[in-house]
């Protein structure tokens, strides 16, 4: 069943959605930011993900957010991603105004101070330290991203590029990163569970009809040129084991065929019944364990495959065999039936997804940024609609021999940062 709700654009463009649920005591309070590590400097990167906790630090009417939270019953988050930057509160119904008041005052009224910017780019700066330096394979993504994408933003993750970019940011930075970004109309507010659309409009209006426009972000991005070579890079560090990384340059989130390459990814390398983990798992043992996965965006995303290989196959063994498979790749006679069974178990991730107020607030507001929150409100109709001739056409257009990304990540004593492209 797909997700109702009632949308309305305020005067300074805030775009304004409300879900119903009376079924639950529950509302959920999400608001998202058109900005994400895609809009920043390449020589300032992560500042998105800083602004993100810089976002917490109080504001002129509630200098501590948390603890006005927990005053009624809230719990609140958020996350960063290279498209946007989401923030959400789950509390009582009944106070679902100061939900809405605390995220209008931070948009309108956030406190400035040089503390509370110390403080949070030592949280992200340790953040950044835990995630990806100080465990196995813990630049492993920023590596295959840095090597997909020669033009796009999407070359570095949220975290950063480099702790230096966190550690130099200034309150002139940050200030104007909040006032060029965190205003109506680059925000989308969403309301979800046991409220009334129109006492909701009415809040929305209270709270955020008198804060000044800005802009929306126009979201122009260099784009990827098609690819016209293989490129192989190879990192040593001191991990337990060798791991081979494949990447291909894909559709964005809202083209049709990101259904389609979903569902490949499923078929080829989701569990033991997999096309890839029977093939050279199970019956070749050329490697421990392999899958596939996609990363969907608003550009264009990747289409990954990665795997261990086994005891005794080098990474270039391993690599070549895979290689090969997948340029002469050819389905069998239960693709038809491989197809349904993915469909099935997407059907159940996305109803799984929805069962909180606080996720459907989210696909809600994640649509409307894409597109529209229509297009992702039953998201199960995009994937029912996937044919076999649709999952063979991209994978003869993805595999071929000069659109590939490949990292032999390798377990050895080089020190640690050292690198080669091949």
């Amino acid at each position: 069943m797909a997700i109702s709700f009632t949308r309305q654009i305020l005067s300074n463009g805030l775009h304004v959605l409300v879900h119903e649920d009376h079924t639950t005591p529950l509302a959920a309070c999400t608001i998202v930011y058109r900005v994400g590590s895609r809009d920043e400097d390449p020589s300032c990167t992560g500042l998105a993900h800083l602004m993100e906790h810089f976002m917490f630090s109080g504001s002129d009417h509630a200098p501590d957010f948390d603890l006005a939270l927990q005053k009624v019953g809230a719990i609140n988050n958020a996350y960063t991603s290279q498209d946007l930057t989401c923030y959400y509160i789950v509390l009582p119904a009944n106070n679902i105004e100061t939900a809405l008041w605390l995220e209008s005052d931070r948009m309108a009224a956030l406190s400035f101070s040089q503390q509370g910017l110390d403080v949070q780019k030592q949280v992200v700066m340790e953040e950044f330290k835990e995630t990806c330096l100080n465990q196995p394979y813990g630049d492993l993504m920023m590596q295959i991203y840095g090597m997909s994408y020669q033009k796009h933003p999407y070359q570095w993750l949220p975290i950063g590029k480099e702790l230096s970019h966190i550690e130099q940011v200034d309150m002139g930075i940050i200030r104007k990163f909040h006032d060029t970004f965190y205003c109506p109309a680059n925000a989308i507010l969403v309301v979800a569970g046991n409220v009334h659309a129109e006492e909701v409009f009415a809040m929305a209006e209270k709270w955020f009809g008198d804060i000044l426009p800005g802009k929306q972000n126009p979201c122009q991005y260099p784009q990827e040129s098609p690819a016209t070579e293989n490129r192989l890079k190879e990192v040593c560090k001191p991990v337990p084991d060798d791991m081979l990384f494949k990447s291909w340059l894909m559709c964005e989130r809202t083209a049709p065929d990101y259904c389609a390459f979903d569902l490949l990814s499923d078929i080829l390398g989701t569990g033991q019944s997999s096309y890839l983990y029977r093939k050279f798992v199970v019956e070749e043992r050329i490697f421990t364990d392999i899958s596939a996965s996609v990363a969907g965006s608003a550009d264009r995303g990747l289409f990954f495959i990665n795997g261990r290989p086994a005891e005794g196959v080098s990474i270039e063994q391993a690599d070549e065999v895979l290689t090969k498979y997948l340029l002469n790749f050819q389905f069998d006679n239960k693709l038809s039936y491989d197809l349904q069974k993915v469909k099935n178990n997407a059907e159940s991730i996305i109803l799984e997804r929805n069962l909180k107020v606080e996720d459907r607030a989210n696909t809600l507001a994640t649509g409307e940024f894409y597109s529209r929150a229509e297009d992702f409100a039953d998201e199960r109709t995009g994937y029912f609609a996937v044919t076999e001739n649709d999952i063979r056409r991209i994978t003869e257009t993805m595999f071929r021999k000069e659109c590939g990304n490949t990292l032999y990540y390798r377990r050895g004593t080089w020190d640690v940062g050292r690198e080669k492209l091949l």
